[in-house]
């Protein structure tokens, strides 16, 4: 189970970092204030920025301000409204992203490299083409890199793993269909948390759902992986550099697509959720079709 779930937020138009503690959105840097300690912000303003506190830092001083709330009420100061924080994705800008096939049964692990920027935070909207008629989304288990890794081994992999979120992929078949790539990596969320556990933690244990306007459509429970995530990240690392704040996702878990059923229509509530990792939802946001020049085939 999760000890820790830590946020990336822009609050009041600053980026800071946030923690989940019973069911409130608390500030770090508030807290660190209050409880003055060794990271509050009179003394290193620096460590109130997520990347900065997360990888540079290596968590620093978190562990102390769960101990000064665990046991009594959190200052009223730190408590954050979630409706009027922006949810930012829980990792460094720009990050690498390879996303693997857990559920593919070949000899090695497959994987592909995909466009981290992408990825938008909790609550983003999700800009869908108007004119795709069968969007596709899949749910994944993302491991997010706290340490550089080059030839590492599955141990020094795993221990290079920060913690994990919850990740959404579109995919845009018709596109996909027209020009390999075209149509992939191009809509994505990963958070809101970064979720860190406190023993050993297997993703593969996880149930995974996918609910639009509030009704759970999917529901997918565990099966094995071909490969775990440190085997994964190790394979990904040989003769490659990785960096803190990469992505490596699990590849789907769980989709769902307009195919043989309702449409993915403008203005439906999309949520996904991985048990124990974390809860994403954004709304669909229909965009311009295809035209001009570069409609080179119909889309259907």
């Amino acid at each position: 189970m999760p000890a820790l779930r830590i946020a990336n937020v822009l609050h009041s138009g600053v980026e800071l970092l946030a923690i989940q503690h019973r069911g409130q959105l608390l500030s770090v840097p508030e807290l660190d204030r209050v409880f003055d300690l060794e990271w509050s912000p009179t003394r290193f303003a620096e460590a109130s920025s997520f990347s900065r506190r997360v990888f540079s830092l290596g968590l620093a001083g978190l562990d102390e301000v769960i101990e000064c709330i665990a046991e009594g009420e959190a200052p009223e100061s730190a408590i954050l409204d979630p409706r009027v924080c922006m949810f930012l994705t829980p990792t460094i800008a720009n990050p690498a992203l390879l996303e693997f096939d857990v559920r593919v049964e070949d000899p090695v692990p497959s994987f592909r490299r995909g466009f981290g920027r992408c990825l938008r935070g909790h609550e983003a909207p999700l800009q869908i083409p108007s004119d795709e008629p069968s969007p596709e989304l899949a749910v994944e288990v993302a491991a997010i890199l706290g340490d550089d890794l080059r030839n590492a081994t599955p141990e020094q992999a795993q221990r290079a793993i920060i913690g994990y979120a919850t990740m959404s992929l579109w995919t845009l078949p018709s596109r996909e269909r027209l020009s390999p790539g075209w149509g992939r990596f191009r809509c994505g969320q990963l958070g809101p948390w970064l979720t860190v556990p406190e023993g050993p933690f297997d993703p593969a244990g996880c149930e995974v759902s996918i609910s639009i306007n509030g009704d759970k459509i999917v529901a997918a429970r565990p099966r094995p992986w071909r490969s775990s995530f440190a085997e994964m990240i190790a394979f990904a690392s040989e003769g490659a550099e990785l960096f803190a704040g990469d992505v490596v996702a699990s590849g789907p878990l769980a989709k769902v697509s307009s195919d043989g059923a309702r449409a993915l229509r403008d203005g439906d509530r999309i949520s996904v959720e991985v048990a124990d990792v974390g809860a994403l939802a954004g709304v669909v946001v229909s965009t311009a079709p295809r035209k001009g020049v570069h409609c080179w085939a119909p889309v259907s």
